[in-house]
């Protein structure tokens, strides 16, 4: 677990552990300012969670933060017990699965995706995958006989792809324990890798969705 910050509580000055209850007052504390997901949750900063670990802390600090508890509190009170627990959700929602995690981590360190979320794929994928735009095209376009080789040719380009999908994401998430043994120093270069992977991730995804409108589109038609 991360280290709780001490703060000074707002109710009775008292030291009180960030996110927790005064022990003096009762008074319920808030997060620290700026505090990202694991901080809320309570991890070190890792792309290596244990799930079962996710689970309980998610669930433990739902009860914390429930509004029923604080309904006869002040309002200023009540109101941060429901800031406090939109924040959980919203770090369980990104931390439980894999690559939201390593969206995110990017995003605090400065290095976030942006709205694509892509870059330009590898020469060899990328010509591969003009001459499949060329194909949607003219399956299309196509009479039923021209159309039966052409689905085929994009149905085998797609098993293809999403195995190629596949090995993308299961090296990404290979990265997480390198990353979280790594030194400051190594992480930078870490990280960039991360950023590659989840970009060619993205890329693949576009690709395939495309790909399964276009056969759906065809399988329809015919």
């Amino acid at each position: 677990m991360g280290a709780t910050e001490i703060l000074k509580c707002r109710g009775c000055g008292a030291e009180a552990p960030s996110g927790g209850v005064c022990a003096e007052c009762g008074r319920l504390q808030p997060f620290p300012p700026g505090a990202d997901h694991w901080t809320v949750l309570g991890f070190e900063r890792r792309l290596t969670l244990d799930r079962a670990e996710l689970e309980r802390r998610f669930h433990e600090l739902c009860r914390r933060f429930h509004p029923d508890y604080f309904r006869l509190r002040p309002l200023d009170e009540q109101a941060q017990s429901l800031e406090s627990s939109a924040a959980v959700n919203t770090a369980y929602r990104t931390l439980r699965e894999p690559v939201g995690r390593a969206e995110y981590l990017l995003e605090c360190c400065g290095m976030a995706l942006g709205a694509s979320g892509q870059s330009r794929p590898p020469a060899d994928l990328f010509e591969e995958i003009m001459e499949l735009q060329e194909a949607r095209q003219d399956l299309l376009m196509a009479d039923p006989a021209e159309a039966r080789p052409l689905r085929a040719r994009l149905a085998a380009a797609r098993t293809e792809l999403e195995g190629r999908y596949a090995r993308t994401e299961a090296g990404l998430v290979g990265l997480f324990p390198c990353f979280d043994e790594a030194s400051d120093g190594e992480r930078q270069a870490l990280l960039t890798r991360i950023r590659d992977a989840l970009a060619m991730r993205a890329y693949l995804r576009t690709v395939l969705r495309d790909l399964n409108a276009t056969l759906g589109v065809a399988e329809k038609v015919e």
